[in-house]
Parts: C-alpha cells; structure tokens; sequence
C-alpha cells in the first residue's frame, strides 16, 4: 500500500458523505444506508447489491444487523482486481477485526501501489489499525455532522 488516509467520524457524522464528494474516481465501495438497510455500491460502476438489514433477511448476522455474505464475496471479488490507483472502503470496522467483511481486500492490499481511503468510525481505529497494521503515517480526517 503506498498510502492510506482514515476518514472517521461518529454513527451519522458523515463519513459516507465525505467520502462521496471527495473520492471521485476511486474504486472501491461504498455503504449507502436507506432507511433500516444498507446497500454497497460499487464507487466505479454505480452498481449496488443489498447489503444488510435490520430485518432477518440473511443467515448471517453480526450485533443487530443482518447480512449478505454473498455482497461481501461480490465486493472482495472486485477489489482483489485492483492492482493500483485510489481505492475507498466504506465502512472498515469490528466485522473485518474479526476476519470479514472486506478484511480479504485490505490483507491483499499491503503488497499492491494503492492509495487506501477508508472510512473508521472513532472507536474502532485503534482495532482497525492494528488488524491491518496501519502505521501513524496515514493521513486522519475527522469528519463531524454540522
């Protein structure tokens, strides 16, 4: 990885926001929450697959959210095509401490010329930069709802 920058931010501060204004023309993905569900959108192509929901619409589950393996497996599958350039993965949190999620694309992402944005809420980055050994070089943005 050549660089990463960490936006964080608290639940609903604007994380996803800021990294839709600022990250034009990365790949990648996206989060997008819409009403009690969450959808992943690829940041190239626009494409976007259910993700989670707050109703048992999938087996598995992590705190009070259910998810889709399947949109995980479609996301890694992409972003593991990604040799070089600017990527942005939102949201990196508990799931890929704990080996999922996206945790397979930022293991493999070490050894590739990346410029990583990630979007970590306030809490997890101690966790976050440990799992996935993100030095104190990479550049913090705090972003906070006005």
């Amino acid at each position: 990885m050549k660089s990463c920058r960490i936006v964080t931010g608290g639940r609903g501060e604007g994380k996803t926001s800021y990294l839709l204004e600022h990250c034009k023309g990365a790949k990648g993905f996206l989060s997008i929450h819409r009403g009690d569900a969450y959808y992943l959108r690829d940041a190239g192509s626009g494409e976007e697959r259910l993700l989670m929901s707050s109703e048992p619409l999938f087996p598995d589950s992590f705190g009070q959210w259910y998810y889709d393996q399947c949109a995980f497996d479609w996301a890694n599958g992409e972003l593991l095509k990604i040799k070089s350039g600017d990527v942005v993965l939102d949201e990196v949190g508990r799931l890929e401490v704990l080996g999922g999620g996206f945790a397979p694309s930022l293991r493999a992402f070490h050894e590739r010329d990346i410029d990583l944005t990630i979007a970590v809420r306030r809490d997890f980055i101690p966790l976050v930069r440990e799992a996935f050994s993100i030095g104190a070089d990479a550049k913090l943005v705090d972003v906070k709802r006005k």
